[in-house]
C-alpha cells in the first residue's frame, strides 16, 4: 500500500483521549498560550487552543497529566512540530495536530 493512497492511515499509533490542560510555548518568539491536550499517541498529539501556529513551527508543550491512585501526575513535556491546524469554533478555538520530535520527560 502506498503512503499516498487515499485509504492509508498515517496515524497508525493508538490514540488515548486526554482532556488535560496544556501549556504551549513558541520556540521562535517565546509566546505562551494555554489550551487542552485532546489526545496523545506515541508519535503525536492533538491540542485545542486560541493559538494559530504555522505549519512546521516548533513548539514546546507541557501537558498536566492527572494523578493515579492518590499520587500526583508527572507533567509530560515535549518539543513538537505542527502538522495541521483546523478551526473548531469559528474564530475562537483551533485544533492543532503535532508530531512529537523530542520527549523531555
Amino acid at each position: 500500500m502506498s503512503r499516498f493512497d487515499a485509504y492509508y492511515d498515517r496515524r497508525r499509533g493508538r490514540r488515548i483521549s486526554m482532556g488535560c490542560k496544556a501549556r504551549i510555548k513558541c520556540l521562535t518568539n517565546g509566546q505562551t498560550f494555554y489550551g487542552e491536550c485532546v489526545d496523545l499517541s506515541v508519535d503525536g498529539m492533538a491540542l485545542r487552543s486560541v493559538f494559530v501556529p504555522q505549519y512546521g513551527e516548533r513548539l514546546n508543550v507541557i501537558v498536566l497529566v492527572p494523578g493515579v491512585g492518590g499520587a500526583p501526575g508527572k507533567p509530560f513535556e515535549a518539543e513538537v512540530e505542527v502538522k495541521r491546524c483546523n478551526e473548531v469554533q469559528r474564530g475562537t478555538i483551533y485544533e492543532i495536530g503535532v508530531r512529537i520530535v523530542l520527549r523531555k520527560s
